[in-house]
């Protein structure tokens, strides 16, 4: 946040100080700060830099504002992945859970069939 508020202050600066230059190539007379020590050329030149710096910082802010809404989006994928991996997990205890129970059902089966053929023996008398 600190960043953006500084990269925000910089460029209303530069803005400042560039209106500032305008005023005076607009109106030589005018006896604002530092601006009117320089001649006509030099501010020219100055306006120039100026701008372009206003048009550096102002791509700068737009890939800030870029790499915020990349940062969400990755933080949604990665809360997602993570929603997945948890139900991957239960999904996998379940089945675990299942097989033992399928385990256990075909032990019983097993068992009964055991007893029914030990009772149908006994029935036929061999």
């Amino acid at each position: 946040m600190k960043t953006k508020d500084r990269a925000q202050k910089n460029l209303l600066e530069v803005r400042s100080i560039l209106s500032t230059i305008d005023e005076k190539l607009s109106s030589i007379n005018d006896k604002t700060s530092f601006v009117e020590k320089l001649d006509y050329n030099e501010l020219g030149d100055f306006s120039r830099i100026l701008t372009l710096c206003e048009i550096i910082l102002s791509k700068h802010e737009n890939k800030k504002a870029v790499y915020q809404n990349m940062k969400r989006f990755v933080d949604i994928l990665d809360s997602t992945v993570c929603s997945i991996e948890h139900m991957d997990n239960e999904i996998d205890e379940l089945g675990v859970s299942a097989d033992f129970s399928i385990k256990k059902i075909k032990e019983f089966e097993s068992l009964l069939m055991n007893q029914s053929k030990h009772t149908s023996f006994s029935d036929t008398g061999v």
